[in-house]
């Protein structure tokens, strides 16, 4: 993997098919090693690069062919070579965004901001003074014991995974034996008008909404919120988005 300052100039690039994975649990057979031991359907959010651009804080832009490593926690893209590089000087990275068809015909745009501690979040609802955004990582779960000739068990349940660690690049650095079991996984946060991001629950929730703390309280007792679920998390930022 290379890594280059992404430069202003880059061209004009076709769009493609969007489609997003959503696998929980990942295996990666033991003795592979490394980042390509992970396929690219579970590796990337989209199954190809797709058209979009990259918009700096000093406003410039550039274009090019676009996808999130999930598992490096990089946006990457394609050159004019066609090698796959990562987006570099980050911190002056203000936004991403990507062109989505529909089967409508017009084009939906998704849309990644750059967060300094969080890297990149994926904005799930746009409220102006509030977004839902969305952290996505792989986490290892367990390193199975291998068996005879290096061979994995593989007797233990899923419901016993337990995440170890949540460093998205530590997975790709691992020389194991036997077979990896990795989580993919969703962590939602809450950005305020002050561009200030929050992890997505009931305390930061109070803690955003301070002035309209019993009317958080009264609906999140009757609408019963999962902190979980996607569409639960929408229709709650919606009814806060309300608020004056």
């Amino acid at each position: 993997m290379k890594t280059i300052l992404f430069a202003v100039g880059i061209g004009f690039v076709t769009p493609c098919t969007l489609q997003a994975q959503s696998s929980d649990v990942i295996r990666i057979k033991g003795g592979s090693g490394g980042e390509k031991a992970v396929s690219v359907p579970v590796r990337y959010r989209y199954d190809q690069f797709c058209a979009g651009k990259v918009i700096y804080r000093n406003g410039t832009m550039a274009t090019a062919r676009f996808n999130y490593n999930i598992l490096l926690g990089e946006m990457q893209f394609i050159n004019a070579s066609g090698d796959t590089l990562a987006l570099a000087n980050e911190p002056v990275v203000r936004q991403v965004d990507l062109s989505e068809p529909t089967s409508a015909g017009a084009p939906r745009q998704t849309v990644f901001l750059y967060d300094p501690k969080k890297g990149y979040l994926e904005v799930l609802a746009d409220h102006t003074t509030l977004k839902l955004v969305v952290k996505q990582g792989l986490k290892m779960a367990r390193n199975e014991k291998a068996g005879g000739y290096d061979q994995s068990s593989g007797t233990a349940a899923t419901t016993t995974y337990q995440s170890y660690s949540s460093g998205n690049t530590s997975v790709s650095k691992l020389d194991w034996k036997g077979d990896l079991v990795v989580i993919k996984g969703r962590d939602y946060f809450i950005i305020d008008r002050n561009d200030r991001s929050y992890p997505l629950n009931k305390a930061s929730l109070l803690k955003v909404f301070a002035k309209h703390r019993q009317q958080v309280l009264a609906y999140l007792e009757t609408e019963s919120i999962n902190f979980k679920q996607e569409d639960d998390l929408k229709k709650l930022l919606n009814y806060c988005s309300e608020f004056p």
